[in-house]
């Protein structure tokens, strides 16, 4: 579900649902989610997403193309020295685009530039060096864990690249995560949905007439949202967890 969060002190209302089959990529439906809000006529300037249906593919060409800032978090890198923050993780390789070459930490050159795509079909670049230039390496083991293949790594095209690494810098601080906060009232409007229609479980058998259930489900939740600004009805406060209630009382 889409959902219109700029107005104050106006309802948020919900401006387009999709339904898909519970197995497709969340990524794949972002595409025609702008299409229908632009044919709307509601096209939004600036589009918070999950981290699930962002890509550094949509978050380079959504602006360029559909002039539309996609705001998303991305996945961190995810390297084994990375995450154990010890070794020589990506960013302690330095990349020559124009040569397809990769330098080390101790000055060798990569041998393997193959371009061609990832598990989800998307654009990318495996650097690998050789075993006989990692064998006698002396911090190998800060390296890499292979006893019998040279370092290798995956990075995206150069522009989704150096993308990828500024919006992971930028979602640390404090006013990246200000601005994204908006997003969580999308979570709200789910429950809301869950609660006032049954949204988990469809009444219906195929994929239109479960869409069909969904955009009533949407259009009930709206019409809640107006007749509770019309009459003045103040917003129900957040509800706490048991857990943090009693994290509270102490």
């Amino acid at each position: 579900m889409s959902e219109d969060c700029t107005g104050v002190g106006q309802p948020h209302l919900i401006t387009h649902v999709v339904t898909t089959d519970a197995t497709a990529n969340d990524a794949a439906v972002v595409d025609a989610v702008h299409d229908a809000l632009t044919t709307k006529s509601l096209k939004p300037a600036e589009h918070l997403l999950d981290s699930g249906y962002s890509s550094a593919e949509l978050l380079l060409t959504a602006p360029v193309e559909r002039e539309i800032c996609v705001v998303a978090p991305v996945r961190p890198n995810s390297t084994p020295q990375q995450i154990r923050s010890a070794g020589f993780g990506k960013s302690a390789f330095t990349i020559n685009w124009q040569e397809r070459t990769a330098t080390c930490p101790t000055g060798r050159t990569s041998r393997y530039w193959t371009v061609g795509l990832d598990n989800n079909g998307r654009d990318a670049i495996r650097i690998r060096f050789a075993t006989t230039t990692c064998s006698p390496c002396p911090v190998r083991d800060q390296c890499t864990r292979s006893t019998q293949c040279g370092r290798q790594f995956t990075v995206r095209p150069q522009g989704q690249d150096a993308l990828l690494e500024r919006v992971r810098a930028e979602q640390t601080t404090k006013a990246w995560k200000e601005r994204y906060a908006a997003r969580a009232g999308v979570e709200g409007t789910i429950h809301q949905a869950v609660a006032v229609g049954g949204m988990r479980r469809t009444r219906y058998r195929g994929l239109a007439k479960t869409h069909l259930g969904h955009v009533l489900t949407a259009t009930a939740v709206n019409l809640i949202r107006l007749d509770a600004w019309w009459t003045g009805t103040p917003l129900a406060q957040t509800r706490s967890s048991r857990l943090a209630a009693l994290e509270l009382a102490t």
